[in-house]
């Protein structure tokens, strides 16, 4: 009888940890934002379209949902090291702005000061 008991609780604290595995797991499960599934752009064209206009290094890209409308930012460093943020409209293509990244260049120019 003792040798019975020693069984069912292992077996309840497993059952205990596999359902709280599946409730942590179904979390992680996220439906697509509205506007997000408009996105018929593909990041390499959404690359293209910003480097012909910003030609550089590309540092990162990010596909957004601003105002429920699919948006891709990218940023180039230029050859000469200024960072750009670009917007691209990730339906149409269509360049929405750009500005330059004034955190990147004023930490660069500290970091250069720094070294000197």
């Amino acid at each position: 009888m003792k040798r019975s008991n020693y069984m069912i609780v292992p077996m309840l604290a497993g059952g205990v940890l596999l359902m709280w595995g599946l409730a942590l797991s179904s979390e992680g499960i996220h439906t697509p934002e509205p506007g997000m599934a408009t996105a018929t752009l593909s990041l390499e064209e959404a690359i293209g379209k910003a480097k012909a206009k910003f030609p550089g290094q590309v540092l990162e890209t990010e596909l957004e949902n601003e105002e429920g409308k699919a948006v891709y930012e990218i940023e180039i460093a230029s050859t000469t090291g200024v960072v750009t943020e670009i917007k691209v409209d990730a339906q149409s293509g269509e360049l929405l702005s750009s500005e330059i990244d004034d955190d990147d260049t004023e930490q660069e120019k500290s970091d250069k000061k720094e070294m000197d």
